[in-house]
């Protein structure tokens, strides 16, 4: 057991510049301090090997540094636990600027991150075929050359990210706060994202990946390029379930940039306030090379293209997004198609029972307007709700969409909506439970 100790300015020609742990070793390391030391390889202040799984609890983790891993780098099943901890201005000359997990798993809860950066990916924490449970924790500020300001997954690492909050991370290139590739799809559950920023996918970015994404909040984010708060490419189509966006923007795709196949389900989420910059437009959604996503009782209000097309959604390249019992009413764009925009011949909108303003329709060049496919159960009157202007995007009493949805879109599972209240409800008293239109059902 090691308690009380403060380990500065030490140093190691391989790895674990204070501490090293192999062969099962596993110590409790209680109230300590560590800070500016080094590594030449690997974890800058502490090492772990051969399922080697120290407790560490109430530490503080400053200006260490190392190839990877500025602060611990944990290999070959170690999955230490790290409680009440801080890491501050650790760096890693390669990746993982506070923590390294390669083939191991720590739980790393109640940890505070900040400042930490990354010459390479994972300003904060790089997993490599790592699965780490993640709770509780801030990050804030730390930042990446390359991917994943705050955390980067690849090779198949899972995670499980809860109740964190991530602010001010940032990446040079993709995944402001968390970066996903090669089959990595962590759980990312009742967390929030704000004012990240990255080139691509300014909150959460995946590639080849699958990460679920559930009661989170994303706002003030931003991307130089597409996906303000999340960008999926190639294949990746991560289910996005009662979450909000608000106020984040990119070039395209203010919050959501899908491209090359991905068809993310999307359910029980309010977009707002978000914004396209240029790159064709999408104020919300920009969907892109064959990519379909299902998007289900959802609102979209004063989101905008402010130099482009498509203040909700944008199609091209043979995009066919579905909509179903959604709103969207009161999006705008600068040149063409306030709601929907449908940049190409293969590409198409199909809108199931929606609430939609029906002049919000843009079209390219060739484009039919059949293209946009609203004949389902379809209302083109004000949702009415009860504050727009203040962001209160429930229904009053008086709302057409009240019982106006289908309940076989309802995917299955699904028994709730975005406040936590029963998703099917008769809520206009006629004895028949019917979904609403939104995101909120009136109860």
């Amino acid at each position: 057991m090691i308690v009380g100790c403060t380990f500065r300015h030490n140093s190691a020609s391989h790895s674990g510049g204070a501490i090293e742990c192999r062969s099962h070793s596993s110590p409790t390391i209680t109230d300590c301090t560590f800070i500016v030391n080094s590594s030449s390889e690997s974890g800058g202040a502490i090492f772990c090997e051969d399922s080697s799984s120290p407790t560490i609890i109430n530490c503080a983790f400053s200006s260490n540094s190392a190839d990877s891993g500025g602060a611990t780098y944990c290999c070959d099943s170690s999955s230490p636990s790290l409680t009440n901890c801080t890491f501050n201005g650790n760096s890693a000359h390669k990746n993982g600027g506070a923590i390294f997990c390669d083939s191991s798993s720590a739980d790393i809860t109640n940890c505070t991150f900040s400042d930490n950066s990354a010459a390479g990916s994972g300003g904060a924490v790089y997993c490599d075929s790592s699965s780490p449970t993640v709770s509780d924790c801030a990050f804030s500020d730390n930042s990446a050359s390359g991917n994943g300001g705050a955390l980067f997954c690849i090779y198949s690492s899972s995670p499980t990210v809860s109740n964190c909050a991530f602010s001010g991370n940032s990446a040079y290139d993709s995944g402001g706060a968390i970066f996903c590739l090669s089959s990595s799809s962590p759980m990312i559950i009742d967390c929030t994202f704000s004012n990240n920023s990255s080139r691509n996918g300014g909150a959460v970015y995946c590639r080849d990946s699958t990460p679920s994404i559930t009661n989170c909040t994303f706002s003030g984010n931003s991307a130089d390029s597409g996906g303000g708060a999340i960008f999926c490419w190639s294949s990746s189509s991560p289910p996005v379930s009662n979450c909000t966006f608000s106020g984040n923007s990119a070039g395209g795709g203010g919050a959501i940039f899908c491209q090359q196949n991905c068809s993310p389900p999307i359910t029980n989420c309010v977009f707002s306030g978000n914004t396209a910059m240029w790159f064709r437009g999408g104020g919300a959604i920009f969907c892109h090379e064959s990519s379909n996503p299902t998007v289900t009782n959802c609102t979209f209000s004063d989101n905008s293209a402010t130099n482009a097309k498509g203040g909700a959604i944008y199609c091209d390249h043979s995009s066919n997004p579905t909509l179903n019992n959604c709103i969207l009413w009161g999006n705008s764009a600068v040149t063409s198609g306030s709601e929907v925009y449908i940049d190409d011949s293969g590409s198409s909108c199909t809108l199931n029972h929606c609430c939609v303003d029906n002049t919000g329709y843009g079209f390219g060049s060739g484009v039919p307007a059949t293209a946009i496919d609203d004949s389902n159960n379809c209302i083109f009157a004000d949702p009415q709700f009860v504050d727009a202007a203040g962001g209160d995007y429930h229904l009053k009493d008086a709302s057409a969409c009240i019982d106006a949805g289908n309940n076989s879109y309802v995917p299955s599972g699904v028994t709730t909506d975005l406040d936590g209240n029963q998703r099917i409800v008769d809520g206009d008293n006629n004895g028949t439970a019917t979904v609403d239109i939104g995101a909120y059902e009136k109860q």
